[in-house]
């Protein structure tokens, strides 16, 4: 184990712009892409999520002179737009939580999570199920208990958060209804994880050869905005749904999107 004044001999060697987040191999146990590493309101934090290392920690960074000034004068700024929860730890399989099973195969997700089509960890101390990105730079967890508040977000997620493999893109607002369309051939869900569509998920949405965005019929407006925003680069439909994907079917949900 590292002692704290090690750790930072070896985290002052990484260069972390004001505002910036990302993952590289874990500089103490070597883990691929396991080691998250920030810098925030003054700050620099890190964490590996590998059970194993669980190295963590916070140092005092500074802020750069642009974000003191916007402090000073009162602006937020822009481009922070949730706060930075380091990645908890431990954190463990979910096969080995009978409950964490239970919400994974109870909300359509188990498909994705036996077949590594995104990851998913659970957290045994907050009773969370977490869900990566596909580059482990963040995560979002679903508490199973009921907590407020119901989703948390860990690290950095700057775009669309996909589940699956396929050419056709199907939106939706959360992760377990993108999983739920990882059941199908060809598709792929892509969770937004909010309201707006930013600049880097247009880019990665017209990727796709075909896109469908699948939506509560109460997001009616949000659809179509969502749609007059990428007509034009790529084919895009719109689909108004009824029922949660996460509680249908392979079979319904195949009908509902075809």
């Amino acid at each position: 184990m590292y002692s704290y004044r090690e750790q930072i001999e070896i985290i002052e060697k990484i260069v972390v712009k004001d505002g910036q987040g990302f993952n590289i191999d874990c500089p103490f146990c070597g883990g691929r892409k396991t080691f998250g590493i920030a810098r925030r309101d003054g700050k620099k934090m890190w964490h590996c999520f590998k059970v194993s290392c669980g190295i963590k920690g916070v140092q005092s960074a500074g802020m750069s002179t642009s974000n003191i000034r916007k402090r000073l004068a009162g602006i937020e700024d822009k481009t922070k737009t949730k706060k930075f929860l380091a990645i908890p730890s431990p954190l463990g399989d979910p096969i080995n939580y009978p409950a964490a099973i239970e919400y994974i195969k109870q909300n359509n997700c188990y498909h994705a999570y036996e077949n590594n089509l995104v990851p998913i960890r659970f957290d045994p101390v907050d009773r969370r199920v977490i869900f990566f990105n596909k580059d482990m730079s963040g995560a979002v967890g679903r508490s199973i208990t009921g907590q407020v508040p119901k989703w948390k977000q860990y690290g950095d997620i700057p775009g669309i958060l996909t589940v699956g493999n396929g050419s056709i893109g199907v939106v939706v607002e959360d992760v377990p209804s993108a999983c739920a369309v990882s059941l199908l051939k060809d598709h792929v869900g892509c969770a937004l994880l909010g309201t707006s569509l930013n600049p880097l998920q247009k880019r990665q949405l017209r990727l796709f050869s075909k896109l469908i965005i699948a939506l509560d019929k109460d997001a009616r407006g949000k659809s179509i905005t969502l749609a007059s925003k990428l007509e034009g680069t790529v084919e895009t439909r719109i689909v108004f749904l009824e029922e949660d994907l996460k509680c249908l079917t392979r079979p319904q949900i195949r009908d509902l999107i075809r």
